[in-house]
């Protein structure tokens, strides 16, 4: 049996290699779609695209659930998601939230501090009345 990165190695090359008999042996349309845009060249790179992807989406889940004996919960352009990391993320997120609640807490308490000092300062320092006025006149 092989390796699973090797397995793995082999169904995105049999992928890869399907996309690309697709994409050559595909039948043109008589009205090429708007996405091609009137190019033989790219209507056939995005069935390739279309087909190569398609083959993922269907490879992912099937691969995870016949070798690792789990399947995803979730796929999406990040990729497939599994439980297990689906309750890490959980952990990793709630324990973000309370390092930023914790922070808001030290920020909060550090303005208090400086708007008393700034008030404390107000009050024990006196107007300067040692200004003089600027005369205007020549």
């Amino acid at each position: 049996m092989f390796a699973p990165p090797m397995l793995v190695r082999i169904l995105i090359g049999a992928a890869l290699c399907m996309a690309l008999a697709a994409a050559a042996f595909f039948s043109l349309p008589e009205d090429l779609p708007a996405v091609a845009l009137g190019q033989v060249g790219l209507y056939r790179l995005e069935v390739t695209l279309g087909v190569f992807y398609g083959l993922l989406l269907l490879v992912t889940p099937a691969y995870s659930g016949l070798v690792a004996g789990r399947l995803p919960i979730e796929i999406s352009t990040r990729g497939a998601k599994f439980s297990a990391e689906a309750d890490r993320s959980a952990d990793v997120n709630r324990s973000r939230i309370e390092a930023l609640i914790r922070t808001a807490t030290d920020l909060t308490e550090a303005l208090s501090a400086a708007e008393f000092e700034i008030e404390q300062l107000q009050k024990a320092s006196p107007r300067d009345s040692t200004e003089r006025k600027v005369d205007s006149e020549p």
